[in-house]
């Protein structure tokens, strides 16, 4: 094989052929470049967890005598990069932990792929112990994404405790936004092609009607596979619309099976409930906010043409009642902690993805492509 001679004549049938393998791998540049979860991933990325580096992002939650740190590495990853999420658990002697795999059996840490899965604990000579969960993620796109928070369970059996001394409590952690940088297009051509621009100028003798024949395949292959890739994209939508109602229903029953908060845990109570439906919406009606504040979240929420002023009320009312709680000290008895979790799972009944309405998506995604 030898470079083109630009400098020299080319014949039609040669530049015929250069057209044709140019606009092939353009075509295939473009869907590389715009598929994200396509990205191949070193098998290097699944190996042993690393020390955090001193740039990590860290997020710290307590709960009595317990202190929970989610760690998230590294800070400015870049699409198909290995991020690793550590959470460290302390606690004293007479407080037991239950921290499970999230979403056991999932393989999943809500839009990130977990790709490996690690734990441990230690226990000091006074009988404090340190527990460490460490997940290898992997990103779906490039973009805003958030690793959200992770649950986890303490039991303080410890003497001169509050009169719920031996009763579990739910912990949450804090979400973590985390921007993923795309991959450079030079890049993904690079890999996609590392021999590009390389043709053979011996390839004279080919007919004008194989050489239309070429050029009608490529235009086919590409049409092709830019319509597949569209309606792949569109059908992923809606199962992850699909999705976003059945983990929000799981939850609230999880939630409700622990029974109405009391004094002291109705903090953590209503931000896990406030959480649930804030996290559905985000997945339900592709909302990417999870860093705004409940007034601007509602913003954005309510202008969604889907939702219907009863909705919209019903939102409102139910946020503002869990902010009241976390931030204004407001402390409601069993039953209206009760109804405010039987109105969440009202709301996300109503507003779920139903059948016909995902079939229209569909064709409406169809057509656009």
């Amino acid at each position: 094989m030898t470079s083109v001679n630009c400098s020299g004549p080319v014949s039609p049938a040669r530049l015929a052929i250069g057209c044709a393998i140019g606009c092939a791998l353009g075509v295939a540049g473009a869907l590389v470049a715009g598929c994200g979860d396509s990205t191949t991933r070193d098998p290097a990325a699944a190996a042993a967890p690393i020390t955090p580096p001193k740039d990590a992002i860290a997020k710290t939650t307590e709960l009595g005598p317990v202190k929970a740190t989610i760690k998230i590495w590294p800070a400015k990853p870049t699409l198909g990069d290995a991020i690793y999420a550590r959470l460290e658990i302390d606690a004293p002697a007479g407080v037991t932990i239950d921290a499970p795999y999230q979403e056991a059996g999932e393989l999943r840490l809500g839009r990130f792929r977990v790709v490996a899965f690690t734990r441990d604990t230690r226990r000091g000579p006074d009988g404090a112990q340190h527990h460490e969960q460490t997940y290898t993620l992997e990103a779906p796109a490039s973009g805003r994404q958030r690793v959200p928070p992770l649950r986890f369970e303490i039991t303080d059996t410890r003497k001169g405790t509050a009169n719920d001394a031996g009763k579990p409590q739910e912990v949450l952690t804090d979400e973590v936004p985390l921007e993923i940088a795309p991959l450079p297009t030079e890049a993904a051509n690079a890999q996609l092609h590392p021999a590009l621009g390389e043709i053979d100028p011996d390839v004279g003798g080919v007919g004008w009607l194989a050489l239309l024949g070429i050029l009608s395949g490529v235009a086919i292959l590409g049409a092709g596979s830019v319509l597949a890739y569209r309606t792949w994209r569109a059908r992923r939508r809606i199962e992850l619309q699909r999705s976003a109602y059945d983990e929000a229903v799981t939850r609230l029953i999880a939630l409700e099976h622990q029974g109405p908060p009391d004094v002291t845990s109705a903090d953590a109570w209503f931000v896990a409930l406030s959480g649930i439906v804030r996290h559905y919406l985000e997945q339900r009606y592709e909302i990417r906010a999870p860093e705004l504040t409940t007034e601007e979240f509602l913003q954005v929420a309510t202008a969604r043409p889907e939702l219907t002023m009863e909705h919209r009320g019903l939102l409102t009312s139910f946020l503002e009642r869990c902010d009241q709680v976390k931030f204004a000290g407001y402390r409601p008895d069993a039953d209206e902690s009760l109804a405010t979790l039987k109105a969440a799972r009202g709301f996300v009944e109503d507003t779920r993805l139903r059948e016909p309405i995902a079939v229209a998506v569909a064709r409406r995604s169809d057509k656009a492509a």
